[in-house]
């Protein structure tokens, strides 16, 4: 018997395995980093869906002070300061579901197209008049990571005035 051959044999076995076992951890790791995309695509959708419940849920007379927040011509100093409280609270909550959001896009997690949808949304939304006063108090009051105000700040140069309602709205 020639044990040399029998060793030779077995190393080249054993590199054979080495090289399928690599493969397929490559392709295991490709799965995950899949599923947590997904995973992470479906909780930002849902967490924004919760948001968009909770506002469905609103009195009317919540709905209407938070129309009038997002009309183009109502300022700060057009609202009382319960409104503005009431305004603010949600948004802020709003705001903080985004910059979770924006840190699972920063670290390769969040689909690019969700990310860049909602940033757009909330740079929009910064330019109407109500919520430019109301992004400098957040900013004042650092709610938020020096990180997330940057991005959204370069996003909110290059951003146009949304029609976050998606149409004119009767209040009646």
């Amino acid at each position: 018997m020639n044990w040399d051959a029998i060793g030779a044999i077995g190393e080249i076995i054993g590199a054979f395995a080495v090289v399928v076992s690599i493969i397929y951890l490559a392709f295991q790791i490709n799965s995950n980093t899949r599923t947590m995309r997904a995973n992470a695509g479906f909780e930002a959708t849902h967490s924004w869906a919760k948001s968009n419940e909770v506002f469905s849920q609103c009195s009317d007379e919540q709905l209407r002070i938070m129309i009038r927040a997002l009309s183009t011509n109502e300022t700060w100093d057009d609202f009382s300061d319960i409104e503005r409280a009431r305004i603010s609270l949600m948004f802020r909550a709003l705001f903080q579901k985004l910059e979770g959001q924006y840190y699972l896009f920063k670290y390769n997690t969040l689909d690019e197209g969700i990310w860049k949808g909602r940033a757009m949304f909330a740079a929009g939304l910064l330019q109407k008049p109500f919520f430019q006063s109301w992004w400098i108090i957040e900013k004042d009051q650092r709610v938020y990571s020096d990180d997330f105000i940057r991005v959204i700040e370069s996003t909110k140069q290059t951003a146009v005035t949304l029609d976050v309602l998606g149409g004119e709205m009767d209040d009646g």
